[in-house]
């Protein structure tokens, strides 16, 4: 009888716990729009599905295991030592014994999640008068994050099917896969397609057509403005990386996107129950990085360029984000993790320790003796949707500049220093957002929550970075200064853009896994189909079996060298402190 009412009272809890999830995050697939409003409605679903602006818990749960993207990329990493035995096949990017895409499958989720696509066109052919008036703007907006998200997909896997997919309510299930460099000049032109029709199309909506449009878009509150300007920063993102195939068609697209490109960060609120409370994030990434800490902390290749002077932090000479970033250790300092395992083992058989969990100040501050991803800013917070951010505009304006693709008004160095000062802008807000750990008095308190510095400070630091870039000497030089500026702004916030950016540009420049006496470099290039592909798409999928595996390029990448050092040697000399 005990047993029965303790099983009563359980399936009461959870369905009390079920009320109040599916009241505070609604769930997309079980959303349902008024008649009246089907276009905006599927639209506001399109925008909350998961893995698009809304990033997925499994996704980030088991790509942070220690061989997913994450840590190849090595924006994030497990304090590895010899006691992690799997790390010998950390080479092996053939078999699955190291690199693994688990838990991560944008290539189905594309199609699945984004087919409010094809009902919304299809409802627009139903429409009329004013009703389409009101209703053709939500097919053009979700049309730019069905181009953003194609796109991201080519960067993953090359050729995918495109051109015509999407065509399920025609009974076409199944299509072709397409060339990658057509999709990205067709989508390309799309963009400014869409860019050049929107303010147009908006002039033609009811004043009630706007109010709809401004509740439903929970994104940009319908400033089609912002929508422009995020369209053009898309072009110039996805230019950029075609510039090394088509230089001219890149160009064109960047020189006309650059001329309205955003003047603030896009983001945007997500629903999501409070972020501070025991399981952070409910089903969002968070909760991935609350149950995995002990894989976020932060590698050297980071590390080593935002606390280049010494250990300890010194705020007119060190990287102005690194608090707000970064954890300090028990030894009230900031130390990366090397992924020369066999280098680092003695500090942690002589206790350097850590605290595997995110859930205790007091614990991590006294047990912690590399550094971690800030649980304050990333992990119990409730970080906003981040759709673009101007630290990542100025480094791309940055490389343009640099290769002289196309004239934006600023040196590339001047570039490099508005990214520096906005990147240090957006996550000392971001920090600010939190209240976890604001009564934490233990030897982290002045740390863990810091006061921004002043604009001297900031100013100063950028200042350094962008002499820095002057002094490269060459484009090699110069780009690994940009991508290890972009690695330190986008970090766990952006790790599968990153990673695209490393495979693309070469840089910046890894360390390699020392296991054991063996060192390793390996250089995964691409994710593999799904299984279900040669099932349900045979004859299309028999054509591009050539590209599934996890080493073919993807065609944006024409540069065959290594990202890896070239200089490393021992554990010691993957500590010099340097900006290249």
């Amino acid at each position: 009888m005990k047993k029965i009412i303790l099983l009563m009272l359980s399936m009461m809890i959870f369905w009390s716990c079920q009320d109040v999830l599916e009241e505070e995050f609604q769930n997309p697939q079980q959303y349902e729009p008024e008649p009246d409003q089907l276009a905006s409605g599927l639209f506001t679903n399109a925008l909350l599905q998961y893995k698009f602006f809304i990033k997925d818990y499994g996704e980030y749960w088991w790509q942070l295991g220690g061989n997913g993207m994450p840590s190849y990329a090595q924006i994030s990493s497990r304090y590895i030592t010899p006691r992690y035995s799997w790390f010998i096949d950390y080479d092996d990017v053939t078999n699955g014994n190291g690199f693994s895409q688990s838990g991560f499958n944008w290539f189905n989720d594309f199609y699945l999640r984004m087919r409010n696509w094809g009902i919304i066109q299809d409802v627009l052919e139903g429409l009329s008068g004013q009703e389409y008036d009101d209703s053709v703007v939500y097919f053009k907006l979700i049309s730019i994050v069905k181009d953003w998200a194609a796109l991201r997909n080519v960067d993953l896997y090359n050729s995918i099917p495109y051109l015509l997919a999407f065509k399920g309510s025609q009974g076409e299930f199944f299509t072709e896969y397409d060339d990658p460099e057509v999709i990205y000049k067709t989508i390309l032109d799309d963009l400014k397609s869409i860019a050049d029709e929107l303010p147009g199309i908006y002039a033609k909506m009811s004043p009630d057509g706007i109010a709809t449009l401004q509740t439903q878009d929970i994104a940009l509150q319908g400033d089609i403005d912002k929508w422009v300007q995020y369209a053009n920063a898309l072009r110039l993102r996805f230019a950029v990386k075609l510039a090394s195939v088509d230089a001219s068609f890149a160009n064109a697209h960047i020189s006309d996107a650059i001329t309205n490109l955003p003047t603030q960060d896009l983001t945007f609120d997500l629903p999501h129950i409070d972020a501070a409370a025991a399981l952070p994030g409910g089903g969002t990434w968070q909760r991935g990085l609350y149950e995995r800490p002990y894989v976020t902390f932060i590698p050297n290749i980071i590390m080593n360029r935002m606390n280049f002077h010494n250990l300890e932090y010194e705020e007119d000479i060190d990287d102005p984000r690194l608090p707000v970033i970064a954890f300090p250790t028990k030894y009230n300092d900031y130390r990366g993790v090397s992924l020369d395992a066999d280098g680092q083992n003695q500090g942690y058989v002589d206790g350097d320790r850590y605290y595997a969990w995110a859930d205790d100040l007091e614990s991590s501050s006294t047990n912690n003796a590399r550094s971690m991803y800030s649980h304050v800013t990333l992990t119990h917070n409730n970080v906003p949707a981040d759709m673009i951010t101007l630290g990542e505009i100025d480094l791309l304006l940055a490389e343009v500049a640099a290769k002289g693709l196309v004239p934006t008004g600023k040196n590339a160095e001047d570039h490099v220093e508005d990214a520096v000062m906005h990147s240090t802008d957006f996550w000392y807000n971001l920090n600010s957002l939190s209240g976890y750990g604001a009564d934490f008095i233990g030897p982290w308190a002045d740390l863990i929550r810091p006061v921004k510095p002043s604009s001297a400070i900031i100013n100063s630091y950028a200042g350094k970075v962008k002499n820095a870039f002057s002094a490269a000497g060459n484009i090699d030089n110069q780009m690994e200064i940009i991508m290890q500026q972009k690695y330190i702004h986008m970090n766990l916030l952006r790790p599968i853009e990153l990673w695209s950016e490393l495979r693309r540009t070469r840089h910046p420049k890894l360390e390699p896994m020392t296991f054991q006496g063996k060192v390793m470099k390996p250089q995964p290039e691409r994710l593999m189909y799904p299984a279900s592909e040669l099932s349900t798409n045979t004859d299309a999928f028999l054509k591009v079996i050539d590209q599934n595996n996890w080493t073919s390029p993807i065609f944006w990448r024409t540069d065959a060298s290594t990202y890896y050092r070239n200089d490393y040697v021992t554990f010691k000399t993957s500590l010099l402190p340097d900006f290249n």
